[in-house]
């Protein structure tokens, strides 16, 4: 049986697709193997979202060449949004690249390879096509938690963001495909889904008959063994009071919401074309906190965008301690092909930049401590998905609010279980706690 080797790279999104690839090219005879030396078909799955990415990637296809000058027959493919953005140019760069596909190619991608080995060698396919509901998994994939796509791509057209190039217009599955695919996920064990789409809190709005994100989650909760459901990413310009309520008043639905702010400075969101104000994230922040008390609360922040100033900067550093949110990724502007920021002048330097990146880092992380400290002594809901990374004999979950919680295994607590755990101390990265009575109330945070 011929052997597949997948490396991915980037967001969830990226995971869910690499998952679908390995299950399609299954259903073809191949085995996934974690060896790449074994590999006869190895795919790097791409991001290109920032620079730092596209290194990843040529810096591996380096490695590749070795091997495949060891082994001629090997296959080597680059899918994804890097494949979708720079199409031709990765193969240009990197010969030893036998197949490039973008993501509407991802349901065409055994037929790729099949014309790929018979020597239809560099092949590139980008272009459009129909959106395609994709359900196959491979043998071994978490069956515990599980992605699921409800919609593709984006027409937000932030001046940063390469996501509509790569993953082209927002386009919405209909809600009949996506509880198949819940109810075939359940079926199997899977006990959390998380509905996974760019700007997901737009979900369903160009379908006929128009529909919402918040009917979706009612639907998707009455689906037979299913506990969790929760959902990301989304975007502030559109995040309504009734998918708030949806939130707080659909059992399954987690109190847990990923909210980009992107920047804490006015005049630095209005450059990135985000359609919203500091004020408005935080009257947004105070209706949400409202509607579903306690809820959880992560972000994205990007620092350096062009013309950037220290007093801007500023403004996103009392942000995050005005919100006191529980996670914040942190990330550096990186300049993408075709988006507008990249031609600004006004570039911030490297230094700046690496400079900001670690004081927002340090800032958000004792905003996060203290959150973390307020759960201490309380009782959470815990779903049971693991065994502990520090010992054999702890199990490992994560509470309603994405928290990691590693406590002591005991008789009766299995994988999938929902359990009640006191947590007994909170560490930079995760909680600790005994197992005891279920909650009346699923706590996420005091307010």
């Amino acid at each position: 049986m011929a052997k597949l080797h997948l490396i991915t790279y980037g967001c969830q999104m990226n995971e869910y697709d690499s998952e679908r690839v390995a299950g399609l090219l299954r259903e073809q005879s191949w085995e996934l193997t974690d060896a790449e030396a074994e590999a006869d078909l190895i795919l790097l799955n791409t991001c290109a979202i920032r620079e730092k990415c596209e290194d990843k990637v040529y810096s591996k296809l380096g490695e590749l060449r070795r091997l495949k000058a060891r082994r001629p027959g090997l296959v080597v493919g680059v899918m994804g949004c890097m494949a979708q953005l720079h199409r031709a140019d990765i193969q240009r760069r990197a010969p030893v690249v036998d197949l490039v596909f973008g993501s509407p190619a991802i349901a065409r991608v055994g037929e790729l390879v099949a014309r790929v080995r018979r020597g239809e060698r560099p092949l590139v396919e980008t272009g459009e096509a129909p959106l395609v509901k994709l359900t196959a998994k491979p043998d071994g994939a978490d069956h515990l938690r599980s992605y699921v796509t409800v919609m593709e791509g984006c027409e937000k057209g932030c001046t940063f963001c390469v996501v509509p190039t790569t993953r082209g217009r927002q386009r919405s599955h209909p809600p009949a495909a996506i509880l198949d695919e819940v109810r075939g996920l359940a079926a199997r064990g899977c006990r959390e889904v998380t509905l996974l789409g760019q700007t997901v809190e737009m979900y369903g709005r160009d379908l006929d008959p128009p529909t919402d994100l918040a009917a979706l989650l009612e639907q998707v909760n009455e689906v037979d063994g299913l506990a969790r459901i929760r959902f990301t990413t989304s975007n502030p310009f559109n995040f309504t009071a009734r998918l708030m309520r949806a939130i707080r008043d659909v059992p399954k639905v987690c109190e847990w919401v990923h909210l980009p702010l992107q920047s804490g400075s006015d005049r630095v969101l209005a450059r990135m074309e985000r359609g919203y104000t500091r004020q408005r994230y935080l009257d947004l922040i105070a209706e949400l906190r409202a509607t579903v008390p306690g809820v959880a609360l992560s972000t994205d922040l990007i620092v350096g965008f062009p013309g950037e100033t220290e007093d801007d900067f500023e403004a996103t550093l009392e942000m995050v301690a005005r919100v006191g949110y529980d996670n914040v990724f942190v990330f550096r502007y990186s300049p993408r092909p075709g988006t507008p920021a990249a031609t600004y002048e006004d570039q911030v330097p490297l230094p700046v930049k690496a400079h900001r990146n670690a004081r927002l880092l340090e800032a958000a992380g004792r905003v996060a401590a203290v959150r973390a400290a307020a759960l201490t002594g309380r009782t959470v809901e815990v779903l049971v998905d693991g065994r502990s990374r520090r010992s054999a004999a702890e199990l490992q979950g994560r509470t309603r609010c994405n928290r990691v919680v590693n406590f002591e295994a005991r008789d009766g607590v299995a994988l999938g279980d929902v359990v009640g755990v006191h947590v007994t101390e909170a560490l930079p990265h995760s909680l600790r706690g005994a197992v005891g009575p279920m909650p009346e109330e699923a706590v996420c945070l005091s307010r």
